[in-house]
Parts: C-alpha cells; structure tokens; sequence
C-alpha cells in the first residue's frame, strides 16, 4: 500500500509553492501600495510556504533514494537541493526580520531590501520548479 503513495514529494510541492508566491506577492503589493493587511496575509501565507517547504526537502531527500543512479540525473538533484535549501533560507529570512525590525516596513533601504528578498523568492520557487520539471520530464525521476 505504501508503494501506491510513492513518491511523496510530487505530492507535497504545489501547495508550499503556491504559498510561496502568493505571500510574496501579497506582502510585496502591500509595501508598494502601504496596505497592513496585505502584509499580514501574505506574512501568513509565506508562514505556510515555509512550513511545506520543511516537508517537501525532507520527503525529497526520502525520494531521492528511489531516484536512477545516474551522473545527469544526479548533477540536476543536487542543483534542486542547493535551491531548495536557498530558499528555506531565504524565506525563513523573509519571516523573521519583520519580527526582528518592527520598523522595516516604513523604513526606505530597509524596506526595498526587503522587496529585493521576495523578488528572490519568487525566482528561487521559479528555478525549483523548472529543476524540479526537468527531472520529471526529461529524466522521468518518479514517474518511470
């Protein structure tokens, strides 16, 4: 029966991603446009990214064992755990330094390199996607 769920990872990743981004946007939108509320649905909504992106490395690092033991398919995992593992960072940053810089929001530079660190977040999801695909859908990991 544990076969059939096999592989987790495919299974868990569509939500964290699209927390991700919606959070990102939202809090984005709100430092452009001054609106409090947005910030806090997207702060919210990067909270939950965050935490599905904790339970898609490690049932991704659990499928990595099903994966084919080959040099490409290898070299393309080990570029989608660096990105995963960047952007665990970068949005745990993009979590925490509101909390540790309550004036962040109002302040000038603070709050563009703020917008600078969603902007690499939203690119970081794009390139785990793309890696993510390629190993789908080029190398067949999961699916053959």
């Amino acid at each position: 029966m544990l076969d059939a769920l096999l592989p987790f990872h495919p299974r868990l990743v569509h939500f964290p991603i699209a927390l991700t981004v919606i959070g990102a946007v939202f809090t984005g939108l709100g430092l452009l446009r001054r609106r409090e509320r947005w910030i806090s649905y997207g702060q919210l909504s990067a909270l939950l990214g965050w935490l599905g992106v904790i339970a898609a490395i490690v049932t991704g690092l659990i499928d990595q064992s099903r994966a084919p033991q080959d040099a490409a398919v290898t070299a393309v995992i080990n570029q989608h755990i660096t990105a995963g593992v960047a952007l665990l960072i970068s949005l745990g940053l993009a979590i925490y330094w509101p909390l540790r810089n309550k004036r962040l929001f109002n302040e000038g530079s603070a709050r563009w390199g703020y917008i600078a660190l969603l902007i690499l977040i939203v690119t970081l999801v794009a390139i785990e996607g793309w890696l993510g695909g390629k190993l789908v859908y080029t190398f067949g990991v999961g699916v053959k």
